[in-house]
């Protein structure tokens, strides 16, 4: 990884998703709906990274960045959660076509699924008794990921042309 580029692309990202992005949410029943592209960009991270380190690295840098921006409860929790998701594309990308877009969807959809369930969880856990429950905000976290999902080649694709800026290309035998 190249990590000063990235973590400037991060910052970007960051920026980009606490100003300009939520004027792509709206309210429902259900609470707020709209995507969260740095999402997208921890899974295309985890899609091209030379080493699962450097995937979950990645994944912890995005996810510490969203906690330091948005300052809400459980400081540390979207690190975890991101670097953990992260860490389960790189994983699994050997059985997918990394530069498709219906890829980008999938995996984007099940990372977010998977870090927005595991936040709601926590959310229904620490709050006081008497509240929402889990049903709610289950069903607004798969809103929410299929959103994500919708939009990921909108992300994907700038990034996909400064990938070589962001990682460095693997060597010797390791390469495509």
């Amino acid at each position: 990884m190249r990590w000063i580029y990235f973590l400037i692309v991060v910052l970007a990202c960051v920026v980009v998703q606490t100003t300009m992005v939520h004027l792509l949410w709206f309210r429902t029943s259900l609470g707020w709906i709209g995507p969260v592209f740095p999402a997208a960009l921890a899974v295309f991270v985890a899609l091209y990274a030379r080493s699962g380190t450097d995937a979950a690295l990645a994944g912890w840098a995005v996810g510490f960045a969203l906690d330091l921006a948005l300052s809400g409860g459980g400081l540390g929790l979207s690190a975890l959660l991101y670097a953990t998701a992260a860490a389960g594309v790189y994983r699994v990308r050997g059985a997918f076509f990394r530069d498709r877009p219906l890829t980008q969807m999938v995996l984007v959809f099940a990372f977010c699924l998977f870090v927005h369930e595991l936040w709601a969880a926590r959310q229904v856990i620490v709050l006081p008794p008497g509240g929402v429950g889990y049903w709610r905000p289950a069903v607004q976290a798969v809103a929410v990921s299929a959103y994500t999902a919708a939009l990921a080649p909108l992300v994907c694709a700038p990034l996909k042309r400064i990938r070589r800026l962001l990682i460095a290309p693997p060597s010797g035998r390791d390469r495509i």
